[in-house]
């Protein structure tokens, strides 16, 4: 099924408090209504933000608020490992002043904590919360803003991510594919596990299934909210394209990763575990013994809880 936005589908005129015209309306509430339950599509108003300008792009890379920038150059296929390519010939901002050549991929992390972009992005990462409703208030634990730069044809290969995610498309256009996240076959308990565990190529593209995807046609102004473990891949249109992905950590994903981490030591011990879900009171007790693993591991490394600031909600 292929989804084009409609054309005649604007983003509102309201403004915020301080005169501003919003960036990010929902009349028809559907971000409350399908948050983290099923991908839906939406308009918004970065499309051609000044800030998201290749100079602004370039001058952003050289900033040191970066935590773990990644870049890749190569011909890649939807198939491909993610880090396929990772890191080789040019230098980051090489990498970005030369984007409409190189077939490369650059994702800048955390943009949300530089001091030119993090108005923009933390108002953005606050208003998909406000919109979402009060279970995304109650689940939301840390936010992200993250920038994708893509050269023109450029292939993000197939792969599923833990964070709750909505992707802002602000220049150029690309093919987005969303495949439905509850199905078991396409993402099995294993594979979610594999993930937990490091392993972010858990998931294997299938060709016969790619009919089962359905197909956003995303310009300038689009975007799309992408559920936790929805497997996905993009084909770039013959243009740069840059992105906003914000995306956030819940409460139940963190939850839920615990209790793979003992489903996979419980395997290791020859130990065949119930899957997530399928006994809570066995869930509550992995749950609390994997706290327990993580408060000694901590203590015994003196490891800090963050490495680097991050953006969490504002309480209400």
């Amino acid at each position: 099924m292929s989804l084009a936005i409609d054309e005649n589908v604007q983003a509102s005129s309201a403004h915020d408090q301080h005169g501003d015209p919003l960036i990010l309306t929902d009349p028809d509430g559907q971000f409350a209504r399908n948050y983290n339950r099923q991908p839906f599509a939406f308009p918004h108003g970065l499309k051609d933000h000044p800030l998201l300008e290749l100079p602004n792009l370039i001058e952003l890379a050289k900033r040191p608020f970066h935590h773990e920038p990644y870049w890749s150059t190569a011909q890649i296929k939807v198939n491909d490992s993610w880090g396929t390519g990772e890191f080789t010939g040019l230098s980051l901002t090489d990498t970005i002043a030369n984007i409409g050549e190189t077939n490369s991929i650059v994702l800048l992390k955390h943009v949300e904590q530089d001091p030119v972009y993090g108005p923009v992005l933390q108002d953005l990462l606050a208003r998909v919360i406000e919109l979402s409703g009060e279970q995304m208030r109650q689940e939301a634990v840390i936010g992200e803003g993250q920038i994708l730069i893509a050269s023109p044809n450029r292939i993000t290969p197939y792969h599923m991510d833990l964070e709750c995610n909505f992707l802002f498309q602000a220049v150029g256009s690309k093919t987005l594919y969303v495949y439905d996240h509850t199905d078991r076959t396409l993402v099995p308990h294993e594979a979610r596990e594999q993930y937990y565990m490091g392993n972010q190529n858990s998931i294997a593209y299938e060709e016969r299934r790619q009919c089962e995807a359905t197909a956003y046609e995303l310009a300038a102004g689009d975007g799309v909210h992408i559920p936790v473990f929805a497997p996905h891949w993009a084909r770039n249109h013959d243009n740069i394209s840059v992105a906003v992905s914000i995306n956030y950590e819940l409460i139940s994903t963190l939850s839920q990763k615990r209790i793979y981490q003992i489903n996979r030591l419980l395997r290791k011990l020859g130990i065949a575990p119930a899957a997530p879900g399928e006994s809570p009171w066995r869930d509550r007790v992995k749950h609390a013994a994997a706290g327990s693993l993580i408060a000694a591991r901590n203590l015994i490394k003196s490891r800090p809880a963050s490495a680097y600031p991050v953006w969490t909600p504002p309480s209400t």
